[in-house]
């Protein structure tokens, strides 16, 4: 009778160590569980504000996140990347004060390109819950940019909102540099490389995949 009480409580004593220390099957399996968060385009927005060098003036603006995606494997950050519709850029203008003419502007090899480029492709690099770190792909050359955003996840949806400043002075164009002829008459008539933008960002989780 004591080898059969000492055997079942033996037993149970295991039994209760391996459950203590390894987790439940359904905690381990959260952990290893893949989910993707897709891009609600209809809930983000993206805000624009370039600034000319002599602080005369400035422009804005909003431009579409068009398509994306941030997946996560439990807690941890796994992969992302977004599009952004440069055919879709707006102003603060209207035609008659000379919208058509800044867009227009805009679209050229002096800035962006956006005949031959029209997305920007966003590789999300990495995620915090204070910055977003992404390598932008603009007329064909990467430019480095660290968003700081507060970032919220939640089982069904992700959030990111935040204002930042991205230098594309490495996109090496007209548009972001002095114009020599035009120095002598009207200096510092060019914008800052230095762009402003404010990002509400919304993402939807998928159903979860292993």
């Amino acid at each position: 009778m004591k080898k059969t009480l000492f055997y079942a409580a033996s037993v149970a004593f295991i039994a209760f160590g391996m459950t203590a220390c390894g987790g439940s099957t359904e905690e381990t399996a959260a952990a290893d569980t893949a989910v993707t968060y897709q891009l609600d385009a209809a809930a983000t927005t993206l805000k624009w504000k370039g600034n000319y060098a002599d602080d005369s003036h400035s422009h804005n603006g909003t431009v579409k996140v068009s398509e994306g995606s941030v997946t996560y494997k439990g807690d941890a950050f796994e992969s992302g990347s977004f599009k952004v519709d440069m055919k879709t850029v707006e102003s603060e203008l209207t035609p008659e004060t000379g919208s058509d003419k800044l867009i227009g502007h805009l679209s050229t090899p002096d800035f962006f390109n956006i005949a031959q480029f029209p997305n920007v492709e966003v590789k999300v690099n990495s995620i915090s819950d204070k910055e977003i770190d992404a390598t932008l792909v603009i007329a064909g050359k990467e430019v480095p940019a660290k968003m700081p955003v507060t970032i919220k996840k939640s089982d069904k949806e992700l959030t990111a909102k935040g204002k930042f400043t991205i230098d594309f002075s490495s996109l090496d164009v007209n548009g972001f540099k002095p114009n020599p002829e035009m120095e002598k008459e009207k200096p510092n008539q060019y914008v800052k490389p230095g762009v402003e933008f404010e990002l509400n960002l919304v993402l939807k989780a998928e159903a979860a995949k292993e």
